[in-house]
């Protein structure tokens, strides 16, 4: 925990050449890796060799990761992807680093039990609304999992016409737009009361010329609509109606969680639980091992977050009952699970 340090970079409406030299910094780090359309992470057990101004250690970056996989970072509040991001660079880490995020997400996971959400990328569409008129008409730039959030959150709110262009027509469009049309045709549209542009970093920055709409919400990340256009609200103006200082009591109950898991952590392997965790954990990863042999269509993360999850699942209610003994009795049953030596 000591040697923890999370380096990050704010990305939300960056330019190409921010966002690209945010990326630069990062890849001169060492340790795992969360990218999103809101930030850059790095979280590793070595110092940061940039000095970066955006920097936590120890405690306070495991608080930090443990906020960021809950959602309470996010603009959306508690949206979901970011739990799934943070788990995907566990998977993909160092040992030592995957053991720091898998506790931070468990003390997230927790939380998000007590407090469940099923906020996406089409929340920020409801967030801009706050600030801007209901559509009548809304046209989508992007092909991606923001613009088929947006589109179906769309079709939630009722508005009557939804347009979708991309460079490709994904499968998802005929049940979340009305039609689609190639990116290149866009500058040709009828007008729409709403664009959201969510694109990606390699599309071209659309010219205000080349947006036929009212108002626009630009979503990607870099920025991909000019900063002098007047018509657009980006996600860094979102975060303006987040209200991120009132989320302050729900980083407080996050603490409870967070002080569960560093109490269960400091069980060190020379305790009854300890003991336990540790031979389960060398039969996952024998197990995972084999089943990776057997079926290698599967992919590597994959099997690591259902062998993980399964064994969390069914490690809590035993490690409750092993605190609850006298140590005696503790070990003695541990002794039924220790791995035995081969002659």
């Amino acid at each position: 925990m000591a040697k923890l340090v999370v380096c990050s970079w704010e990305t939300a409406s960056a330019s190409t050449d921010a966002f690209q030299a945010a990326n630069r910094a990062a890849a001169a780090h060492t340790g795992a890796i969360v990218t999103t359309c809101q930030r850059i992470e790095i979280i590793a057990l070595e110092p940061c060799p940039l000095a970066c101004p955006a920097q936590r250690t120890g405690l306070p970056a495991f608080r930090y990761l443990a906020a960021l996989a809950a959602g309470l970072h996010s603009i959306a509040l508690g949206e979901h992807e970011i739990l799934g991001q943070v788990r995907r660079a566990a998977d993909e880490a160092p040992p030592q680093v995957a053991a720091i995020l898998h506790r931070a997400i468990s003390a997230a996971r927790a939380f998000r039990r007590q407090y469940p959400s099923d906020a996406d990328a089409g929340s920020l569409l409801r967030l801009a609304l706050q600030r801007l008129p209901t559509p009548a008409s809304l046209l989508v730039a992007g092909s991606g999992p923001t613009a088929a959030a947006i589109c179906r959150t769309g079709r939630a709110l009722g508005i009557p016409r939804i347009t979708l262009t991309a460079r490709t027509c994904p499968p998802w469009q005929p049940a979340r737009s009305d039609t689609w049309h190639h990116l290149g045709a866009l500058p040709s549209l009828p007008n729409h009361d709403l664009a959201v542009v969510a694109l990606g970093g390699d599309a071209p920055v659309l010219q205000p010329s080349t947006i036929p709409a009212t108002a626009i919400l630009d979503l990607s990340t870099p920025r991909r609509t000019d900063p002098a256009d007047t018509r657009v609200t980006t996600l860094a103006d979102l975060r303006e109606l987040a209200a991120f200082e009132a989320r302050a009591p729900l980083f407080t109950e996050l603490d409870r969680h967070i002080e569960r898991v560093i109490a269960h952590w400091s069980e060190d392997s020379a305790s009854p639980v300890g003991r336990f965790r540790r031979a389960i954990e060398l039969r996952r990863r024998s197990d995972l091992e084999r089943i990776a042999r057997r079926h290698p269509e599967i992919p590597r993360h994959v099997l690591e977050t259902i062998t993980r999850s399964l064994v969390a699942h069914l490690l809590h209610e035993p490690s409750q009952r092993l605190r609850a003994l006298d140590p005696a009795t503790a070990h003695a049953i541990v002794d039924l699970f220790e791995p035995q030596e081969q002659p």
